[in-house]
């Protein structure tokens, strides 16, 4: 029964986490959304005077929110972009838990190439677990974290010497979805992603 009530509190957490960025998302673009519909509302009268379009402002302000992005993204991949966003990452972001391991995530889900996408290993613990080697200490003993099924965010740190560690060619996304499904249809999402990677 304790295992039970186990499953179902891990289950539920896992669907808070999971919830939650697509709710902060929706809040996020509704909050723009709104503060640009005097501005379309303004334009509309210059270009639209008769208002013969009731879209026209929600319209132009996902136009004018897909422009913004286009730009910052540009302005990301400069010197100077790069720099600010690193030092938000590590003086801000960086205090909220399994930052970087979302932020990876979900460059490689956007196909955007990150520097921070761990490479995807198995350690020996009780048999095999999937990890993502996110360090190297001086003495080349490797730092993994062990995600946690349903949330991949929460888990443990381990340390390994070298040779206790297997290096695979999966993706660090596919080893999250698999961990969400609490391992359901493993062998089918590793295969695809081999397949996948090689057609590549």
């Amino acid at each position: 029964m304790k295992k039970i009530f186990g499953l179902i509190g891990t289950t539920v957490k896992g669907g808070i986490f999971f919830l939650l960025p697509l709710a902060l998302i929706f809040v996020l673009l509704g909050k723009v959304l709104e503060i640009l519909e005097p501005l379309s509302a303004s334009v509309q009268e210059v270009l639209d005077p008769g208002e013969r379009y009731e879209n026209f402002p929600y319209l132009f302000s996902i136009l004018t929110l897909i422009l913004v992005c286009f730009a910052a993204g540009w302005i990301a991949k400069l010197g100077a972009g790069q720099k600010m966003i690193r030092l938000i990452e590590d003086n801000v972001l960086s205090l909220f838990p399994g930052y970087s391991l979302m932020k990876s995530t979900l460059e490689a889900r956007a196909g955007v190439s990150g520097e921070s996408n761990f490479p995807v290993v198995l350690v020996p613990i009780d048999g095999l677990m999937f990890g993502f080697h996110v360090d190297t200490l001086d003495n080349g003993d490797f730092v993994v974290f062990i995600p946690g099924a349903p949330s991949a965010w929460e888990g443990n740190v381990v340390i390994f010497p070298e040779n206790q560690v297997t290096n695979t060619d999966y993706k660090q996304d596919v080893i999250i979805d698999i961990m969400r499904q609490l391992g359901t249809n493993t062998n089918s999402t590793l295969l695809k992603s081999l397949a996948k990677n090689k057609a590549k």
